[in-house]
């Protein structure tokens, strides 16, 4: 595995090597069964949410087989500069093999990807949403940060960074219990994307007020954990959102923050089921 990682290391971008791991990941699914394939690419300390945060292998330990094939494909995968940490997303699809009250599911996947010691990438947060979504798989990826110059961490970069997002977070609670859609907007990256369950995807300015116009909910959102690229640039957050007042609801989310030529950190992604 180590041989394997430095020698895909020395000769294809991080890029390109998150793009394969996500598709290598799908393909394993399909071939070797959806519980073995996420044993295989989820980190030892990877996240899932159902729906809240908590650790995502015990859902695929000691599993039996399962009949049910799940296929996806990475449409937009982004990487620090550092390398270290990945964004990836794009249309899953689910098909039940066995009597099930719903044959074929689909919707959108979005994940973060980790380098490990060995130079292999694993997935750290695997999250998305059920969404009607046209499935094919995609035969092109963007580059979320084409152009964007490579960096060479800088002492004490990752722990200003985390302190800039935890700052961020907070500010976001105290408006998100007036309307969290309103909320997320304000913070929102020109390139922002947000994933709410059983909408359709929204990627950049425009479709995202629209989709974040309707996310009445007033709720207080506190993180479990922030964690940041040794660039100093990027980040992310997950936690749980609670209702307020009289309303009791739970929703995990998942935040990626991205910081600006100015300094400001704002939301590059939003996944609040």
């Amino acid at each position: 595995m180590i041989i394997t990682a430095l020698l895909l290391a020395a000769t294809i971008s991080p890029f390109d090597q998150v793009v394969a791991s996500e598709r290598a990941f799908a393909a394993a699914s399909l071939e070797k069964g959806l519980h073995e394939a996420f044993l295989a690419y989820l980190a030892p300390d990877a996240i899932g949410f159902l729906p809240l945060p908590g650790p995502a292998r015990p859902s695929h330990e000691g599993k039996p087989p399962t009949t049910a094939k799940l296929a996806w494909g990475p449409t937009w995968v982004a990487v620090s500069s550092a390398g270290d940490l990945a964004l990836s997303t794009g249309p899953w699809k689910i098909s039940h093999q066995e009597q099930s009250v719903i044959d074929v599911s689909t919707g959108w996947f979005f994940s973060i990807w980790r380098r490990e010691p060995d130079g292999a990438w694993k997935v750290a947060v695997d999250s998305g949403i059920s969404s009607p979504v046209k499935f094919e798989l995609p035969k092109v990826v963007e580059n979320g940060f084409a152009g964007a110059p490579a960096s060479t961490p800088r002492p004490g970069a990752a722990a200003n960074a985390r302190i800039g997002v935890t700052t961020a977070e907070r500010a976001l609670d105290v408006a998100a219990k007036a309307g969290l859609g309103k909320a997320i907007e304000a913070q929102a990256d020109p390139a922002v994307r947000v994933y709410r369950e059983g909408q359709a995807a929204a990627f950049g300015e425009a479709a995202a007020k629209s989709l974040l116009g309707k996310d009445n909910r007033k709720v207080s959102c506190t993180p479990d954990r922030v964690v940041t690229s040794a660039s100093g640039a990027l980040g992310y957050a997950y936690g749980t959102c609670l209702g307020e007042g009289s309303d009791t609801s739970k929703y995990g989310f998942l935040r990626v923050w991205r910081m600006q030529a100015d300094g400001t950190w704002k939301i590059l992604a939003d996944v609040t089921p």
